[in-house]
């Protein structure tokens, strides 16, 4: 397939990478997860071979059907590390990761990986109509199936001037797509797999201001619906206000936890960032 749309940099942090299927020992008495409900991380420690520091640090938190989690914290606090543990690219150390109360070293990950739709700051379109890219992830969906999906995800002003709907081809020699146009189709993408995990790793961060404030409301739209678990994992705080909980890493430990008000009022680490963020949009 040749790929319209790709960052120069391609690292790990795409959808195609984290959401292939790794070659893997499928561990005896395997067992594959139903309809994932609850996620729980218990003591998680995690380390590179060649560090000599743990990227995530005796980490544990829980997030059941409907709620919505944020992971922030600044560069090298360990967010990507911990994306890469909740798709099992990574195991753990030390300390346990649970689907439904299931450790995770006896979890099926290939099955359960068709359950978590991802979201990443570097969107991929492929050559083809936007129907096309939309069956990418999920090739038996109807077309009423792909709608649904991009009124989700807020893009029913794109199809409205896409010449043919659904059926509009992307690409130099079809329709020219924004920045937050492209993010649209790729949170509907996601979103068309059904997800029971949906993981916005920045999603927002490549972004304009003004776009990021209209995409952010989009995911918060989301969120709101609670049909499914919902992690956000961001650098800019605006992104992720409305969390059911915030998580606040540091060295790959949760040095703070609570919602959006009440890290402010403890005038922490969360605290700091925020004040310089805004300082910076202003």
């Amino acid at each position: 397939m040749i790929i319209l749309y790709r960052e120069a940099d391609t690292s790990l942090n795409t959808f195609d990478t984290l959401m292939k299927k790794p070659v893997e020992t499928r561990p005896e008495n395997s067992v594959e997860v139903a309809s994932l409900e609850t996620l729980e991380f218990s003591k998680v420690v995690f380390r590179h071979k060649t560090a000599s520091y743990n990227a995530i640090d005796d980490l544990s938190f829980s997030i059941s059907n409907g709620q919505t989690a944020a992971f922030v914290g600044p560069s090298g606090s360990g967010k990507s590390t911990l994306v890469k543990l909740l798709v099992g690219l990574y195991a753990p150390n030390e300390g346990e990761i649970s689907f439904n109360g299931i450790s995770s070293r006896k979890v099926r990950y290939n099955p359960l990986r068709r359950q978590i739709g991802f979201v990443t700051q570097e969107t991929q379109l492929y050559a083809g109509s936007i129907k096309d890219n939309m069956l990418f992830v999920n090739p038996a969906a109807s077309d009423e199936d792909i709608i649904t999906a991009l009124q989700k995800a807020s893009a029913t002003n794109l199809i409205a001037k896409a010449a043919n709907g659904i059926n509009t081809v992307l690409g130099e020699n079809g329709m020219k797509l924004s920045g937050g146009e492209k993010q649209r189709i790729s949170i509907a993408r996601a979103l068309l797999r059904n997800p029971r995990l949906l993981i916005f790793d920045e999603a927002t961060s490549a972004l304009d201001s003004i776009t990021e404030e209209e995409i952010s409301k989009t995911i918060r739209n989301i969120s709101d619906r609670r049909e499914q678990m919902t992690i956000l994992i961001a650098h800019r705080l605006s992104t992720i206000m409305h969390a059911d909980t915030i998580y606040v890493l540091e060295k790959g430990k949760i040095s703070e936890v609570g919602s959006h008000e009440s890290l402010l009022a403890r005038r922490g680490l969360y605290y700091s960032m925020w004040r310089q963020q805004i300082g910076e949009r202003r």
